[in-house]
């Protein structure tokens, strides 16, 4: 019964903006550019001292490339002193943005890197309202309920720019 008790005690405290539910948008599209920029941008490591002299190539192209996938100049010149920068390739930076954007979009890391609820993508776009219960849209991105709690409010993170618009970028 002290258990119970302990437990209700603990719930009640706990903010109840953690407990809501946020229907997030899965591009796997997206995820897939960032899973190549990041290999594309270790496999230089591949090749001692020239695969260096290759990131200086590599350096601007992965920056632009982050630049047009999230909008954010922080993302830009991170990625540009990663491949810069001897020997720190092998962190996947574009794949951490994408992860930090689409899980943690209003998070702390999210307004650093400038990304999610805090890019410029983000401000533009008016959030959108959750309309139906399919899992998977036209747009070719899933729609994933993330649980925080028992709570059932909801609210959609605006989606981001798709594949084509990347690519018409570059």
């Amino acid at each position: 019964k002290r258990q119970q008790q302990t437990v209700t005690e603990f719930s009640s405290s706990v903010p109840s903006s953690s407990t809501t539910m946020q229907p997030v948008n899965i591009d796997l599209g997206k995820l897939a550019l960032c899973l190549i920029i990041d290999t594309l941008g270790t496999s230089s490591e591949l090749i001692p001292f020239v695969g260096e002299l290759t990131d200086v190539a590599w350096a601007p192209i992965a920056g632009i490339a982050l630049r047009s996938l999230f909008g954010s100049n922080v993302v830009f010149a991170l990625e540009f002193v990663e491949e810069f920068l001897p020997y720190t390739d092998i962190l996947p930076l574009a794949t951490i943005c994408w992860v930090v954007e689409t899980f943690y979009a209003d998070g702390d890391i999210a307004r650093a890197l400038q990304i999610g609820l805090y890019g410029p993508q983000a401000q533009q776009q008016p959030q959108e309202a959750v309309t139906n219960d399919n899992s998977r849209s036209n747009d070719g991105v899933i729609d994933v309920e993330v649980s925080k709690g028992p709570s059932t409010s909801k609210r959609m993170i605006s989606g981001r720019d798709n594949d084509d618009d990347f690519m018409r970028r570059l």
